[in-house]
Parts: structure tokens; sequence; C-alpha cells
């Protein structure tokens, strides 16, 4: 396809190329510019983050706690990442924490992870893929297997990690948390299923921010189509998808 395209358009005296800009572009934070515009009318915004991680490393909240002192609640099940993230937030104190996972069902769920034993310089990435899912853990890890110079079992680099799981409910029936304006989601591949426990009968999160990239094709339409039928307007900013229920919008055509 793209040899056709260039033919075509050697035809017609022009030329296809990639432009590699050479230097570092800014881009527009558009949960920031949401999350303005939410808090025009509702200043007083409590948050609700799964999935949290060290709570700096590639985190689409992390500046926006620090620029509006954002009031929320943290969510990470992994013991080592959990107590990086208390350490990072340790100026907040309008924070709280949870070193749970979210789960279907209260009680004791396994969770996988990568070994934080020093053996393989890994980049931080490698960290932040635990998951519920054992095997996508693996597929992520195969993709990179060769640019990263793993072992040939691979499956040895993760560990299997018994950890307290709560229900979405139980977790805000624990921290008292009777409403919830921003929600975000990073959970690989289980945004959807977190979604789905919402109790939106008695409380609609105004803005929701998740990752859908990790979801299959099938599994992005269902939930796309289940949070527009709830009112929520969808944009995806990269691997992430915002949905807001209170979006501005404007008439795409006028008359006169």
């Amino acid at each position: 396809m793209k040899q056709v395209l260039q033919q075509v358009a050697n035809q017609l005296g022009y030329r296809i190329s990639k432009i590699r800009p050479s230097v570092e572009l800014p881009y527009i934070d558009v949960l920031d510019l949401v999350l303005q515009n939410y808090m025009q009318q509702n200043q007083d915004l409590f948050f609700v983050q799964i999935g949290a991680n060290d709570g700096k490393t590639a985190d689409p909240v992390t500046e926006l706690i620090h620029k509006h002192r954002l009031r929320g609640l943290l969510v990470e099940p992994q013991p080592s990442m959990f107590k990086r993230l208390v350490e990072n937030y340790r100026d907040h104190p309008q924070l709280d924490f949870e070193n749970s996972l979210i789960a279907a069902q209260n009680g004791t769920a396994n969770f996988y992870a990568i070994r934080d034993d020093g053996q393989y310089q890994l980049p931080m990435w490698c960290y932040q893929i635990a998951s519920l899912d054992r095997d996508k853990m693996l597929d992520l890890l195969s993709g990179q297997k060769q640019d990263l110079h793993l072992p040939g079992d691979i499956e040895s680099l993760v560990e299997t990690i018994p950890l307290p799981a709560l229900t979405f409910q139980t977790l805000l029936e624990k921290h008292h948390v009777n409403q919830v304006d921003l929600l975000v989601i990073d959970t690989i591949g289980y945004d959807f299923e977190i979604i789905k426990m919402i109790p939106f009968d008695v409380m609609k999160p105004a803005i929701i921010n998740f990752e859908h990239s990790l979801l299959s094709l099938d599994d992005q339409k269902e939930c796309f189509a289940f949070l527009a039928q709830l009112g929520y307007s969808l944009i995806h900013v990269s691997v992430d998808t915002i949905a807001y229920l209170h979006a501005p919008s404007r008439k795409a055509f006028h008359t006169f």
C-alpha cells in the first residue's frame, strides 16, 4: 500500500516522506483541560486511581495532583510499588492509599508481577505490567524479548503474589467514599471489568480515564458503547480514553 501511494504521489509530482521532529514538542494535556472545565463548577473534586503503581512513572494524574492538590484515594496491589507510591506522595496529606487488588469478589487473589531481585536490569515499564492475567503479562514480555535480552524461559521472571482483594464497592465503603468525580484506571487489560463494577445507578463518576489499548477490539467496542449509553462522551488520547459525562459540545453545522 505504501508503494502504491508513493507511485501515485510521484505521478502527481509529489514525494511522501516521514517527518521526524528534531526537538521534543509540547503536547496538550487533555485530561487537565477536562478537569479545569469540570472544576469551574465543582472545586472540591475527589478522585480514585486504580493501578497507581509508584505514583510517578508514566502516570496521567501525577502532575495534576501536584498542580491542583487533588483529594483522592490511590490503589496499588504490588507491595514494593505501594511503598514507593506512599513515599512519592508523602507531602500530600489529602491523599489516602489502599494496598489491595480490585476484583470481582472480596477475599484473596493471585497477582502476577516481575521479580524485583536485581538479576536483570529491566526498564520500569516491565514492573508496570503486573496483572491478574498471567498470560497477558507473558505476551507483553514475549513481544520485547529480544530487545530486553531476556532469558529463554521468560516465565521464570514472573512471580505469583497472593494479595487481599476487594470489590470496587467494598473499596468505597472501606474508605467512606460517597462520591467519585474522577476515576483513573490502569490495570493492564482489566479496565473494562472494573468499569462494569461501578454502581452507576447510585454513583456516576463525571470523568473516567482508562487505558483502552490493552483491551481486545471486541472489548473496546463494547466498553465504548457501554459508556456512551450511560451518557459519556469519549476521546482517545494515545493509549488512553477519557470519558466525560459533562463534556461541552457544539453543533457540527449551523443553519441560518
